[in-house]
């Protein structure tokens, strides 16, 4: 007969799956609405620069969502880090030329270098950076419909590398309303050398 403790551990396990589960399926949304107010701002500084994306723009943001004000928020928290390193990001992105065959590839192996020695809630900003990078170099190389596609590469990987279980831990996305913003900016710098950083190693590794 199983011990009142042992039914504890396992009904708290259960909870624990479904919560990372469920963040899990929020970290598509956050995802999408990060884009949406990321390519908006993009849209605001380089105006005619950046061509528009039908797809971005036709997302239906819930103002009231939780996952909507999550994304808008991680998108302000990263603006000044964005603009610092955007324009490396993309030089990077242009010389490992990502497809929409080896552009998964490519999103999991920078994504898994950017969590080897830990997560933060900079590195999982970076992360959301980095894939709305991805998927908007892929678009502007004439791939469409590209962006639902990195939703559920982000979703995917935060289950099976646990950092949906981390932001479970850390009380859900809502958490991220009550971040200091200057720490995580701090963290956030030291993200972003390090996917510049593989992605650099990427450029002269790859054939």
């Amino acid at each position: 007969m199983a011990s009142g403790n042992e039914g504890n551990e396992r009904r708290r396990g259960s909870h624990s799956l479904s919560s990372e589960g469920r963040v899990a399926e929020e970290a598509e949304e956050v995802f999408r609405s990060y884009a949406f107010y990321r390519y908006q701002q993009e849209r605001q500084e380089r105006g005619t620069e950046l061509p528009p994306d039908p797809e971005i723009e036709q997302i239906q943001q819930d103002l009231q969502s939780t996952e909507s004000q999550v994304g808008q928020r991680l998108a302000i928290i990263g603006d000044d880090i964005y603009r610092r390193y955007d324009a490396e990001f993309r030089t990077m992105l242009e010389s490992l030329q990502p497809t929409r065959h080896n552009a998964y590839e490519h999103f999991t192996k920078i994504a898994s270098s950017l969590f080897e020695s830990g997560i933060n809630w900079g590195r999982v900003i970076a992360l959301l950076a980095f894939g709305y990078r991805l998927a908007m170099h892929v678009w502007q190389c004439g791939v469409s419909g590209f962006l639902r596609r990195i939703a559920r590469y982000v979703g995917e990987f935060m289950l099976q590398h646990r950092i949906a279980r981390w932001i479970a831990q850390q009380g859900g996305w809502e958490a991220v309303q009550n971040l200091d913003n200057v720490y995580v900016k701090y963290l956030l710098v030291a993200a972003a050398v390090v996917v510049l950083g593989h992605l650099v190693l990427r450029r002269f590794l790859t054939p």
